[in-house]
């Protein structure tokens, strides 16, 4: 009776009705960015070119980049000689419970996210493998006066790389088997033409694909995901980061920059790391390969960071190198440090934008207990704070820090040393009375 009492209760049965057109999903692939993040640079989450996905479909000033998705598929129709979108399509109807799943909030279904997957994964499938040329313009592309000649690939690539602009990479594999050439159609072609694709746009040092790690997992996300993770430090740093976690426990924040210079501690361009990330600390000195700052850098490691903090029980690589960074940085003073070692090229122009960059690419995020730099944090404090160390960064920050100060503390000891000569004969007489 308590049962039938409580079904016919108004305010169960408006929760019973909600929970059950409540839509749990458990693990998300296509995130959306956390509030709290967003908000410290909603610019940085934004697709500048081109919407993928539901997230952004339908906004105005992206809405000029479908007719050039419907002209992407019309000519991958006719480069493979076939009439209809049919395979397709009903390939892309029997995942679409899946497809669904893989939003933290979908906003299309049935037909509309059949079509907008179709149309948006044939554009980065034929982006990717080199298959557009876009030597001529269709109707729709000459009214908008756009032409892919002189596209602007940087953003195009960038907006590609966003969180919230991804598809399932399972849509993108089966659209790749099924309009790429026979011989190519393994996992391990498409993900060497994505990570060569976007290379690039990478802030490391411009060695091409060398930054990346052809991975062999399986269990890919999304374009973002594939290129976190085979973005990151080598698989063997990846394991001595695991034990060295375990063994050195809570991390601390360390110094900037310039304090660490005072303590004796030297800054070094690593010219031969395979990745950014490959950060050594030997001797006195720190070994940090060169990042390059661009007008997109900001943006996709923001994004990395995003993508790092929607997941649990993930590496943070990212997060833990740009809290690295961030303690080395805290003005423009630090910047132009480690700009003249080499290891910051700044293409803004301003090291003060750089500064800032740093100072903000942390703010609303959750830090590990375990960061990929443990080891190196400890160490350079043990090295920071040796008595000797110590003295001598007192001295430098105190006496040495203006050429006004070194030339006073210079005068100062001249001083003394000519008074001690001076005096020579008087001390040698007090020393010799004293020992008698």
């Amino acid at each position: 009776m308590g049962d039938e009492h409580e079904a016919t209760d108004p305010l169960s049965t408006r929760i019973d009705e909600k929970l059950s057109s409540f839509s749990t999903v458990s693990s998300p692939m296509c995130f959306k960015v956390p509030n709290l993040l967003r908000k410290t640079n909603e610019k940085a989450y934004e697709p500048q070119i081109i919407s993928i996905g539901p997230y952004h479909h339908g906004k105005e000033h992206l809405e000029g980049m479908e007719a050039h998705k419907m002209h992407c598929l019309k000519g991958l129709l006719q480069r493979r000689k076939e009439t209809s979108v049919h395979r397709y399509v009903m390939a892309l109807k029997g995942m679409e419970d899946e497809i669904r799943k893989c939003y933290a909030e979908p906003s299309a279904h049935g037909d509309a996210l059949v079509e907008m997957m179709l149309l948006d994964g044939c554009f980065i499938i034929e982006l990717i493998c080199g298959n557009l040329t876009w030597t001529r313009k269709i109707d729709e592309q000459r009214e908008k006066n756009v032409d892919f000649r002189n596209f602007n690939w940087v953003k195009l690539k960038r907006d590609l790389l966003l969180v919230e602009n991804q598809l399932p990479f399972s849509v993108l594999l089966k659209l790749f088997h099924m309009t790429g050439e026979p011989n190519q159609q393994n996992v391990q072609n498409f993900i060497r033409m994505a990570l060569r694709f976007f290379c690039t746009l990478m802030p490391g040092n411009g060695k091409g694909i060398e930054p990346f790690w052809v991975i062999s997992d399986p269990n890919i996300e999304n374009l973002l995901g594939l290129v976190h993770d085979s973005w990151g430090p080598s698989p063997e740093a990846r394991d001595n980061c695991s034990k060295n976690s375990a063994q050195y426990g809570v991390w601390k924040f360390i110094r900037n920059a310039t304090e660490l210079k005072e303590a004796g501690i030297k800054f070094k361009k690593k010219d031969n790391g395979k990745s950014i990330f490959d950060i050594q600390f030997e001797n006195g000195v720190l070994w940090i390969p060169t990042i390059g700052m661009y007008d997109q850098t900001d943006s996709i490691l923001r994004n990395f960071i995003a993508h790092e903090q929607c997941h649990n029980n993930y590496p943070r690589y990212v997060t833990d190198y740009v809290t690295f960074m961030d303690c080395l940085i805290n003005t423009r003073k630090d910047v132009e440090l480690l700009r003249h070692s080499g290891i910051i090229v700044n293409g803004l122009g301003d090291d003060e934008v750089v500064a800032t960059i740093f100072n903000r690419l942390c703010d609303s995020v959750v830090f590990s207990n375990r960061n990929f730099y443990s080891e190196i944090f400890i160490n350079v404090e043990k090295y920071c704070g040796r008595k000797w160390n110590l003295w001598m960064a007192n001295l430098r920050h105190n006496y040495f820090n203006t050429p006004w100060a070194l030339i006073s503390f210079l005068a100062a000891v001249s001083l003394l040393t000519l008074t001690a000569v001076q005096y020579k004969p008087y001390i040698r007489f007090f020393l010799i009375i004293n020992t008698k």
